[in-house]
């Protein structure tokens, strides 16, 4: 069995936290499912399925190629997806919500954290 590759095991992870399937994700970005799932195993996108995965994700282009965003920071390793937050300090929780931040579009992402800087100042602490 051959070893997948870094984007395909991006995308597999990606697809998962946002918890869809490969039909939902073949629909959404406009090809075949077979298209999407071989994505998924080793077949590089075209460069017109790298754009629409990208926004479908909310992720970067960047991310999605080389496992780095915008800024040259390396993400998480993906090599065993299973293992995606298993990093010491992270609990289920914090890994649970981290998931479901990155399902999140620019703005309601945005909104979440004006939220939570508004909990963490001293006057609204418990």
């Amino acid at each position: 069995m051959q070893k997948k590759s870094e984007l395909a095991l991006r995308l597999k992870s990606l697809r998962r936290q946002k918890g869809v399937t490969s039909q939902a994700v073949a629909d959404a970005i406009g090809v075949k499912s077979a298209t999407y799932r071989r994505y998924e195993i080793d077949t590089k996108p075209k460069d017109e399925a790298y754009i629409a995965l990208a926004d479908y994700f909310g992720v970067s282009v960047d991310y999605l190629m080389s496992g780095r965003d915008r800024d040259n920071v390396t993400t998480l390793n993906v090599a065993d997806p299973d293992d995606y937050y298993a990093e010491p300090g992270i609990t289920e929780d914090e890994a649970d919500l981290i998931r479901k931040l990155r399902t999140l579009n620019k703005d309601d992402f945005q909104e979440v954290i004006s939220f939570v800087e508004w909990k963490c100042t001293s006057e609204h602490k418990n």
